[in-house]
């Protein structure tokens, strides 16, 4: 696109494709999900109160590269900017919509007094739904804070949160948009809200008056209906939930995220008076300001909280310097609980990822309390740990990249080959349901002994097996070698495989044999995470500058080595030569992902590799 003052730009030249109005508890964010993946980050603009004189910028000075506006604001806003764009929103029944509306601002109410008083004596949270939806400002919101004066017919789309998937796939197919991934609508987890939807709606007489306050938003739905009516009788877009006899499947596998280089940290976990509190920092290096945050507890997502984003931090600034914004990267969070389930989350998985215009961070974990103890100090200092603190972080870093790299499920059988002393298990029994199987196999032999001892014996689903595979630092009188060893498991047993360290200690003709077996063992479509040492051009050069901490300069069998005379101490692979290997395989290559071993600037320490069976 050609280089001009966005001043100078016609109204011909800015062609905003699509105007999207979001009204709240209608779906809109599930819908801002959707739009984040078929638009780049440059073509959708955000047009939200809480952004301040910024939300207008689209009128004032308009950016050429907008397709879509899409957010808060009243139907009319864009009309003479931009008339002919495609005006879309999405609807509701009324009154379950302010239902909805009265628990989301119900919440907000508590996390408000959490702070600064008892909730005993917080008036605005006592308030009942009926005392709510009687202020005058709750009243025909539809009709007359986003409506206003248009007519529906006059509407490009109008769609109904009900249908939200089928009424999607039609919208998708007339804009012609990209393939997107959907993920599966939950409906709100806390009890008072499905209690409260209940008592309202079977009660006739608290309908017809609350219909009767909003007689012009029950119009606009009915209406609305009547539109999806037509629209269906004359439409050729079909919509199918199964893949068969040919047809699209429209619903999908979540799979892996490429995620921005992002660093962070959450420092603090509490539980008070039902609230859960989070703090911790995070920065990007070239994404700018974090913007919010994907938050979740066990396997229930969290659409509301509260969160207090660019909070000062000078002790991240003087240790991350290089970081966009590392002088305001700290952040606080806090989610209202489910008064029943409170006591489940003791041992639940906290996941927190971060959001930036451009996309996802790197996924941080965390969980209340730990279900496994520590391993022995002697043991960590054996797998390079320095302390607990570091094996605790690495784990869940590790457990990170399983679910956000490679898509791993809960419900997933998972590999951890070079099992080690449970890097990959002591944050995983956070995160694997009963139903799905971790196998992990080492050469140490009091390693597996621990993680029997230890880990079986609370989570029956994890197995460790010790096999006596010769390796000269390791397991010296071992009897195997390493590259005759077979996997004890049958062939297309596994969703998921780990290599966390033992590629780094490995000389070429055994991780040659090791990736023939992983390639057995796992499913068509499965996928492994290999961490290694990939010596490039780049990585090479810094090593001769010495600012690399892992010193591969002696050249061995298919490898470099930090030591000619036990070069099982630490190993490299040129990149070339191992992605060579690797594609001989009949594995494909998801991502690379260079690592700060070698004096880079990276969020992870060695380098990465998420391969995948083809199908």
């Amino acid at each position: 696109m050609k280089s001009t003052n966005l001043t100078n730009y016609n109204l011909e030249e800015v062609k905003v494709e699509v105007i999207s109005i979001h009204v709240p508890r209608t779906g809109g964010t599930a819908f801002k999900n959707v739009i984040r993946q078929v638009y780049s980050s440059e073509e959708i603009f955000f047009d939200y109160p809480h952004k301040g004189p910024i939300r207008n910028r689209m009128l004032s000075k308009p950016k050429p590269e907008v397709k879509i506006i899409h957010g808060h604001f009243p139907a009319p806003k864009y009309n003479q900017k931009f008339p002919g764009s495609k005006k879309i929103i999405w609807l509701r029944d009324p009154i379950k919509r302010l239902i909805s509306l009265y628990f989301f601002w119900k919440s907000w109410q508590i996390l408000i007094a959490n702070d600064e008083q008892s909730l005993k004596n917080n008036q605005e949270a006592s308030l009942s739904f009926i005392e709510f939806v009687e202020q005058p400002e709750m009243q025909n919101l539809i009709k007359l804070n986003f409506l206003q004066n248009e007519r529906l017919k006059d509407f490009y789309w109008v769609g109904i949160q009900d249908f939200f998937a089928e009424d999607l796939h039609q919208l998708s197919v007339m804009l012609n948009w990209a393939d997107y991934e959907l993920e599966t609508q939950k409906s709100n987890p806390y009890p008072e809200y499905k209690l409260l939807t209940k008592e309202v709606l079977s009660n006739q007489e608290i309908v017809d008056k609350i219909s009767a306050m909003n007689q012009e938003d029950i119009e606009i739905y009915r209406e609305a209906l009547s539109l999806r009516v037509r629209r269906q009788k004359t439409s050729e877009i079909k919509y199918y939930i199964q893949n068969n006899s040919g047809k699209k499947n429209i619903i999908q596998k979540k799979g892996r995220i490429n995620c921005l280089l992002t660093w962070g940290s959450i420092d603090r976990v509490i539980v008070k008076n039902q609230v859960l509190r989070l703090s911790g920092w995070v920065a990007s290096l070239d994404a700018g300001m974090v913007q919010g945050f994907k938050v979740s507890v066990g396997n229930q997502e969290f659409s509301f909280f509260e969160q207090t984003l660019n909070i000062p931090s000078p002790d991240i600034e003087k240790v991350h310097s290089s970081l966009f914004g590392a002088g305001n990267a700290r952040f606080r969070l806090k989610i209202l609980l489910n008064k029943q389930k409170i006591n489940q989350i003791k041992h639940s998985l906290i996941s927190v990822i971060p959001l930036f215009e451009k996309g996802e961070g790197i996924v941080i974990l965390t969980a209340l309390t730990p279900i496994l103890p520590l391993p022995d100090r002697k043991y960590l200092k054996m797998i390079g740990e320095d302390s607990a603190h570091q094996f605790i972080y690495h784990s869940f870093k590790l457990l990170g990249s399983l679910i956000q790299r490679l898509g791993l499920q809960p419900t997933d059988h998972i590999l951890d080959v070079g099992c080690n002393v449970g890097k990959v298990a002591y944050c995983l029994v956070h995160y694997l349901e009963p139903s799905g199987r971790y196998e992990g196999f080492d050469m140490v032999e009091n390693f597996i002994s621990w993680t029997q001892r230890e880990v079986t014996t609370r989570k029956p689903n994890f197995n460790f097996n010790w096999h006596n595979i010769h390796h000269r630092l390791y397991n010296y009188t071992g009897k195997i070698s390493a590259n005759n060893f077979i996997f004890p498991y049958p062939d297309v047993s596994f969703n998921c495989v780990c290599v966390s360290r033992l590629f780094t200690h490995l000389q070429g003709s055994g991780v040659g044999h090791f990736l023939d077996e992983i390639y057995r063992v796992l499913q068509p479509g499965g996928r492994c995470l290999l961490i290694c040492f990939l010596v490039n051009l780049e990585a090479a050069e810094l090593i001769s500058k010495g600012k690399s901490s892992q010193q591969f300069i002696y050249e061995i069998e298919d490898g470099l080595t930090i030591d000619i005379n036990l070069p099982e101490k630490g190993i490299g692979f040129r990149e070339n030569i191992l992605l060579e290997w690797v594609e001989e395989r009949g594995f494909s290559v998801l991502e690379r992902a260079y690592g700060s071993w070698c004096g880079r600037t990276s969020s992870i320490k060695e380098d990465l590799l998420v391969l995948e069976k083809s199908f």
